[in-house]
């Protein structure tokens, strides 16, 4: 059975520069923000929904298909799991490793753009096809959960009750020996790019920093082309008061997740 490559994060977790790290390495074609209801969400959403469609992200920044080729395709009726045969069997074709960067905001949180569903909806649409190599990222759920307030305006409509059930549904469908924490990849990014790119079946370099500037993926802008680690100490301290920390810390949800966490934080 072939392989598909496929790594998954939640909103503000670290997936955009760690991608574009993947992406860096020798003969890797990455497609970012993937999502079977990727195109009509985005579109739902009121964005520019081109580059959440693979074929379109293949052509404009991999160059995959020839000119022709390309219109033929956008001319066609190809439905998600045929346009991802075309590019896998494209970047066999041309030797290069397929990595597919999914979309799990969709599957996890997904309001108020879509219910979530709580399963991954990529890996489910090719584990009968393919043997999948997953790769899942986290970050501490705090940090997390301010990130994204701090940044994305519809979070601020999410309670850290619906938050603290979405990233542990996420976690509760990561393989275990896959996981890897965005604070340690900022602390270690070689041995933890080699790890991952071992999972993944894919040559190391260590040259990749030098590429970043040149790596076009969706995702965070403000994500940086370095790996500059930035003192974040007390940044919970910083957004709550001390009451309302409390509380989070000594909530159900909260102890929970924790709880299934105790291994990375």
């Amino acid at each position: 059975m072939k392989s598909i490559r496929l790594i998954h994060n939640l909103p503000r977790s670290g997936g955009t520069i760690i991608s574009k790290c993947l992406a860096a390495q020798k003969d890797v074609i990455l497609l970012s923000e993937i999502h079977p209801e990727g195109v009509a969400m985005r579109k739902k959403m009121g964005g520019d929904a081109t580059f959440f469609d693979p074929i379109n992200q293949c052509q404009k920044w991999n160059n995959l298909f020839g000119d022709n080729e390309y219109k033929k395709i956008c001319n066609s009726s190809y439905n998600f799991e045929e346009k991802i045969d075309l590019i896998y069997k494209k970047t066999e074709v041309a030797n290069k490793k397929l990595i597919i960067r999914d979309w799990a905001f969709l599957d996890f949180f997904g309001k108020p753009f879509i219910e979530p569903s709580y399963k991954n909806s990529l890996a489910e649409a090719f584990n009968k096809k393919f043997e999948i190599l997953n790769l899942y990222i986290i970050r501490h759920p705090l940090e997390l959960f301010i990130s994204c307030y701090k940044t994305l305006d519809f979070f601020k409509y999410y309670d850290l009750s619906f938050f603290f059930n979405g990233y542990r549904n996420y976690f509760l469908n990561a393989s275990k020996n896959n996981i890897f924490t965005y604070e340690n990849f900022l602390l270690e990014p070689e041995k933890n790019l080699k790890n991952m790119c071992n999972i993944l079946k894919v040559d190391y370099e260590d040259n990749y920093l030098s590429k970043l500037k040149d790596i076009n993926l969706t995702g965070d802008p403000t994500a940086k082309n370095s790996l500059k680690i930035q003192n974040k100490d007390n940044i919970a301290e910083k957004l709550f008061k001390k009451d309302d920390l409390d509380k989070i810390k000594k909530s159900s949800e909260f102890i929970n997740l924790m709880q299934d966490l105790k291994d990375y934080y």
